[in-house]
């Protein structure tokens, strides 16, 4: 059975997490990437076996997540916009033999405009049965709109026979759980556990959550109870666990099946940890453990520090600098107009960027925002920040001079946006009056460098007023890597009612065709 679900449906969002790791202990030894930008992990747990009593046989829960702007969607007849992705899974055991393979096409949630994709969560689940031994694994995502859109990925795991004694399944570091009655392949003891695609946890990633579960516990002699069971984090796997990241909870009973919690890690500085779940007898003899690696990246240590104006903090991911920022152009700045500036830096971000500032907007925080914009400027320009502020409010403000529509600031626009990001074009082509489509107009780039820095020739943007009266335009195709392709663009644009309008010779046609 095909078990998938799109996140949007649940009651939390999964965030997009789609970062290189700085180190190379990641379980993917091998993987290429042509555009689809993808993460996947796995944990191994037990179920009792259908047949032999006492007997429980392993299984895998494999999950990936897609960022879904590496996607390209298309437009069905209903004017839905989706993607499918062709889902290709193969498990060998190390001797060749086939313990599964699986083919499926993966569907996306139809959405109705090209904004909802902005926001929407690609997060699959699914559970293979496996054999004791070595198993190697391989994942491809195939693009059914571009099928040389793709990802591969390749994995190599033990999985150990089943213990005589009391033993833990994996360790899996968990994005939200919570109490719910929906049926989905997150469903575990009445609670949805979304997990997390990879061990990366940022700044405003404050917290960590963590599932696991506990086997053969009848197994343990009953002079043993009660067990001690201590879950930690530890800069090295198992050692002593780093300042009060400790809780120790008594089982009582063989009745105990699973474990799960969270710990703030707010305060947790930039480093490699392990979080470890250890299970001893009441006179501490270890009895079992079960131990993950994850990566912190935490640009502030504490506020204390931040506000005793430290020269600055090398964290050993990056080098972030503090300075009096009653000194900075900062300064003259007020709370609404640090929130707007911020606004203005989104068109420039990268993904995890993006993020941090959605949270700010979302909860507001004066001083780490300063130290953002200032951070920010200081990276373009070391000697001089606030000359690189003003050479991009520059922009700004020749945006909003362009683009200001109907009481919303031209950065805000779509068009804007898009300017901020990639310039001026090197042709604009307007249809305001086209017979059979709504209004457009066609943004054409001789070249342009993309997010990731690469040069693309011949780039269009496509935009268009939903209707003949809407005061401005809405991006509704690109063929950028990173942006939103909509290869059904032509069922939004043109009007199929309209007998009269020629399509074919239509400027969109003449510049974009099947771009």
């Amino acid at each position: 059975m095909h078990l998938h679900a799109d996140c949007s449906n649940l009651h939390q969002k999964v965030r997009m997490q789609l970062r290189v790791y700085l180190t190379l202990s990641i379980c993917f030894l091998c993987i290429s990437i042509h555009a689809i930008e993808a993460v996947q992990g796995h944990s191994v747990y037990y179920l009792p076996d259908p047949i032999y009593n006492g007997r429980i046989n392993p299984y895998m829960e494999f999950y990936w997540q897609v960022n879904p702007k590496t996607l390209h969607f298309n437009t069905n007849e209903k004017k839905e916009i989706l993607a499918r992705i062709q889902v290709e899974v193969s498990i060998t055991n190390d001797t060749g033999r086939v313990i599964k393979e699986d083919q499926y096409i993966y569907q996306t949630r139809p959405c109705a405009n090209v904004q909802e994709l902005e926001t929407m969560n690609i997060l699959e689940l699914k559970r293979y049965f496996l054999t004791p031994g070595v198993m190697k694994m391989s994942l491809k995502l195939t693009d059914l709109n571009d099928t040389a859109n793709h990802y591969t990925a390749f994995d190599t795991f033990t999985v150990k026979p089943t213990p005589e004694g009391p033993f833990y399944g994996s360790t899996e570091l968990i994005d939200t759980f919570y109490v719910s009655d929906v049926k989905s392949p997150f469903r575990k003891h009445g609670m949805q556990y979304i997990p997390m695609c990879e061990p990366f946890f940022d700044t405003y990633k404050g917290e960590i959550a963590y599932y696991n579960e506990l086997y053969h516990l009848e197994r343990v002699n009953k002079i043993e109870f009660p067990l001690i069971q201590s879950v930690y984090i530890s800069k090295k796997q198992s050692q002593e666990p780093s300042g009060s990241l400790l809780k120790i909870d008594t089982i009582n009973s063989a009745d105990y099946k699973y474990v799960t919690g969270k710990f703030d890690i707010s305060k947790l500085p930039s480093g490699n940890y392990y979080l470890n779940i250890m299970l001893g007898s009441k006179n501490h003899k270890a009895i079992c453990s079960s131990s993950i690696f994850f990566q912190r990246l935490n640009k502030y240590k504490n506020t204390e520090e931040i506000k005793a104006q430290k020269v600055a903090l090398d964290t050993g991911l990056e080098k972030v600098t503090f300075v009096d920022l009653g000194k900075t152009f900062l300064a003259k700045f007020t709370l609404i107009q640090v929130t707007g500036i911020l606004k203005m830096l989104l068109p420039l971000t990268d993904v995890t960027a993006t993020q941090t500032i959605e949270a700010f907007l979302k909860k507001p925080d004066d001083m780490y925002m300063r130290y953002f914009i200032y951070n920010y400027f200081t990276n373009i320009d070391v000697k001089k920040p606030e000359k690189a502020w003003k050479e991009y409010s520059e922009k700004v403000k020749e945006v909003n001079r362009m683009f200001s529509k109907g009481g919303k600031i031209g950065y805000e626009t779509e068009r804007g946006f898009m300017f901020l990001r990639y310039g001026a074009p090197s042709e604009i082509i307007t249809a305001a009056h086209e017979k059979g489509a709504l209004p457009y107009e066609i943004w054409q780039y001789n070249t342009l460098k993309d997010m990731t820095g690469k040069t693309v020739a011949n780039a269009v943007m496509l935009f268009y007023k939903t209707t003949d009266s809407d005061f401005d335009y809405r991006l509704l195709h690109t063929n950028i890597n990173g942006e939103i392709h909509n290869g059904g663009w032509r069922n939004f644009l043109f009007n199929v009612n309209d007998a009269t309008g020629d399509n074919a010779s239509s400027k969109a046609e003449q510049y974009i065709g099947n771009k």
